[in-house]
């Protein structure tokens, strides 16, 4: 079964029959038994501890809109550094607007995936986050910026662009408008030369404030117990599956797994410009996508 990679995640009722995944079969030699052993931290040590990080000021410049373009996993990273560069312009963040993907046309807002009642609360001693405009900037949406040239929109962030950036292109219109909307916004803040309270806020955004909504969350835990737990020989329809085991207590042993996404989208397909053996007819095909998106 083929799934599309982003289902409109707030459709009441949804249902994806776990039975119909696909499950492969690995077998292991013992000299391979140690993939399964836990990789060695090499040093590493997460980056959440506590730090001398500013205190929260009284008083914020204004409001910062980002509408963030991409998949999920770009808009999560564009989540992180909108974070980020809130706390660099002293900005009052509203709630992250998802663009809609031109290849998924997924509508979900940051709402209908994310619990916003805890990003919130988790990142409230950090900066200001409201879920709306205040009625006297809620003329400030996409379709406003969508019809002509407004001063309150930075529509020319450099990808990865320094703190120095922000403080010297959008601060002074959050002093001038009360308001700066960045649009687009995907991979605009630099990893590099950036405050260790600032590379540290963008990691407890990733590790802590964002969380998914509680129907999401239970998907997954169904999904990852499927593949621990898959069904027995009873319930699978060749003998390609995994097979059921049980310890001496009749109890069933979790099994392992390995998560692989080829990425072979049609959207991918295309930017890379690789020949894929499908002839000139592809490849006329994928250059016409190509000018579509």
């Amino acid at each position: 079964m083929f799934l599309k990679r982003h289902l409109p995640l707030c459709v009441p009722g949804l249902v994806i029959f776990l039975s119909d995944l696909f499950l492969v079969p690995i077998q292991l030699t013992g000299e391979q038994s140690d993939l399964w052993a836990p990789l060695a931290d090499q040093g590493w040590r997460p980056y959440l501890g506590s730090v001398n990080a500013p205190s929260l000021p009284q008083k914020s410049e204004g409001y910062l809109q980002v509408f963030l373009d991409g998949g999920l996993n770009q808009q999560r990273m564009g989540i992180c550094d909108a974070v980020a560069v809130a706390k660099i312009v002293n900005a009052t963040l509203v709630i992250p607007h998802l663009e809609v993907n031109p290849v998924w046309q997924d509508s979900s807002s940051f709402m209908d995936i994310f619990d916003v009642d805890h990003f919130m609360n988790v990142l409230k001693d950090d900066i200001p986050i409201i879920k709306a405009l205040p009625d006297e900037f809620s003329w400030s949406t996409r379709e406003y910026y969508a019809t002509a040239i407004r001063g309150t929109r930075i529509k020319r962030a450099p990808v990865h662009a320094s703190a120095n950036w922000y403080l010297e292109n959008v601060f002074p219109v959050l002093q001038s408008n009360g308001i700066a909307a960045i649009s687009p916004f995907s991979h605009r803040l630099s990893f590099d030369n950036l405050p260790s309270e600032i590379q540290q806020l963008r990691c407890k955004v990733n590790f802590k404030a964002l969380v998914f909504v509680p129907h999401i969350r239970a998907l997954g835990d169904a999904l990852v117990h499927r593949l621990r737990y898959p069904p027995g020989q009873s319930q699978a329809s060749s003998t390609d599956y995994l097979r059921e085991t049980t310890d001496q207590n009749g109890k069933q042993n979790p099994q392992k797994f390995v998560v692989l996404h080829l990425r072979f989208d049609k959207d991918m397909a295309a930017h890379s410009a690789c020949d894929f053996g499908g002839g000139k007819a592809e490849k006329l095909a994928l250059a016409k996508y190509r000018q579509t998106i």
